[in-house]
């Protein structure tokens, strides 16, 4: 593929050190690596109360314990997403209810949300999708009055800004991905950003099967001893990263900024080329957000065949595609099913564009070029 979707940004010699400086020490597991990639990523985002995990699953799985979500507690979640966001709720016991999405923006739709409160609702699942943040101020606003939390699935949007912040400071839980074809990675990894400083202590607790492991380490991330004797109130998880993981982490750190910056100028010379365009629609986003755009999603008109496009798209050598298909439709989650007709009409006119570091300008040129006249070639024809 001449332009593919995704591509994995590995600075090759820092992370080849980085690993073989752990592999030295013989210590794999959660340590001092973690700690400096943790604290890192602390200081990029802005944020304080982190916690890293071996997958975003692992984070949302997490930030729903942490809302008090169990058997027959309701979420309110967006069916236009990865599996990964949905499948946590059913393996802690809880119902998915389902809230429609507004189909320019791909994101939750903050008044069907309030439609769906009942006194069973224990929290709210929103995802950024294509990185594009959510109605971010509505929903936490819900959220407080209802007296519910707000779980963010950043997974699409790390870097991303609402009102001149990252994202993560807009919700009670926020939960990003460091799997393999992410913005940066760690192989497969997530982190949890939690708002308030009590859910942080239970989180450090929770990741690591009920024992608060930060206590039996120095200020460097060392062990100090064993800490047995401590009691373990909360059964846990086995969720931690290591450091082989967050070493490959640590080597991407120097490059966020450039990645995330060429992500964004990517989606301005696609919002330019498509403005004259009335077969082919970008998503709208708030104006007060800054999105970092995992990928550059589009709506085609109604009477394009999305499909045959991908196929044309493929052929020419363009990663083209779908990156999720919507979740209300598979079999697991039978109980929630209902008529989502803006999650029907987004997913059957929605195609998302490579706009990643791998690609420039020109080529853009060429995408949108191959794009808008595949859809003008099916107009005339019809």
């Amino acid at each position: 593929m001449k332009f593919p979707m995704f591509k994995v940004h590995i600075d090759k010699e820092s992370a080849l050190r980085n690993i073989s400086s752990v592999i030295d020490t013989g210590f794999f597991n959660e340590g001092v690596q973690v700690k400096q990639f943790s604290e890192s990523l602390s200081r990029k985002l802005g944020i304080k109360n982190i916690v890293l995990t071996n997958s975003c699953t692992s984070a949302l799985t997490m930030a729903l314990k942490l809302s008090g979500v169990g058997c027959g507690d309701e979420v309110i979640s967006t069916s236009m997403t990865c599996l990964a966001t949905n499948t946590p709720i059913l393996n802690l016991g809880g119902k998915i209810v389902w809230a429609d999405i507004d189909p320019k923006t791909g994101n939750i739709c903050p008044k069907d949300v309030m439609r769906k409160i009942t006194n069973k609702t224990k929290a709210v699942m929103c995802v950024n999708w294509a990185g594009l943040p959510c109605d971010l101020r509505e929903l936490m606003s819900i959220c407080q009055k209802n007296k519910i939390k707000l779980i963010q699935d950043a997974a699409h949007s790390f870097g991303s800004l609402y009102k001149d912040t990252d994202v993560s400071n807009h919700a009670h839980f926020t939960c990003y991905s460091f799997q393999a074809i992410k913005h940066i990675t760690c192989g497969d990894g997530g982190a949890l950003i939690c708002l308030e400083d009590k859910d942080l202590e239970r989180a450090r607790s929770l990741k690591w099967f009920g024992l608060d492991r930060e206590s039996t380490k120095d200020e460097d991330g060392e062990w100090k001893g064993q800490r047995w004797e401590a009691d373990v109130v909360e059964a846990g998880y086995k969720f931690n990263m290591n450091n082989i993981s967050a070493s490959i982490g640590l080597s991407q750190v120097d490059h966020i900024d450039s990645i995330i910056k060429n992500h964004r100028e990517n989606a301005l010379q696609y919002e330019k080329l498509f403005s004259d365009s009335d077969l082919i629609s970008p998503l709208l986003y708030p104006d007060n957000s800054l999105p970092s755009f995992w990928v550059y999603t589009v709506l085609l008109d109604k009477n394009i065949d999305r499909d045959k496009v991908i196929i044309d798209l493929n052929n020419a050598g363009i990663g083209a595609g779908l990156v999720h298909i919507p979740n209300h439709n598979y079999t697991c989650f039978r109980d929630s099913q209902c008529d989502l007709p803006g999650v029907d009409y987004f997913h059957s006119h929605q195609i998302s564009l490579p706009c990643g570091w791998w690609i420039n300008k020109k080529d853009i040129e060429i995408i949108v070029a191959t794009l808008i006249d595949l859809c003008k070639q099916q107009i005339i024809l019809k």
